[in-house]
């Protein structure tokens, strides 16, 4: 009685396991790439808001150092309350730019992140060429 031979059929099966490793290396591979592109544009981003903050606190420490000067030379209460005014109002108007400024950072490393979500890739203007 004839028996069908195992060995005969391997070697079918053997091309289509073979290609489906390296279809998955390369798929891999690719994601790896990606999120080396995504975490460069995170560290790029995280890098250039560290800055800008960096400078604010900066400033924040010459506003502070002017108004002490300003209330130490104030000479009477009317002044004394001038002074503070200013002083209140600039503080106001620098936590809104704060705000603004705080929601256009996040705001941009969210979209980052959903470009990776999205369609695996990090969106750079490098990875889309």
């Amino acid at each position: 009685m004839p028996q069908d031979d195992p060995q005969a059929e391997r070697p079918a099966k053997s091309m289509t396991l073979d290609l489906f490793p390296a279809a998955l290396a390369e798929t891999g591979k690719q994601r790896v790439e990606d999120m080396i592109n995504f975490q460069t544009e995170l560290f790029r981003y995280l890098q250039e808001t560290n800055q800008k903050w960096l400078a604010r606190m900066q400033s924040e420490a010459v506003m502070a150092s002017e108004f002490v000067t300003k209330l130490a030379t104030a000479r009477s209460f009317p002044e004394t309350a001038t002074v503070c005014q200013e002083w209140t109002n600039r503080r106001i108007e620098l936590l809104a730019q704060d705000g603004q400024r705080l929601f256009a950072d996040t705001k941009k490393m969210m979209e980052a992140g959903a470009r990776v979500l999205a369609n695996g890739r990090s969106g750079s203007p490098e990875a889309r060429a």
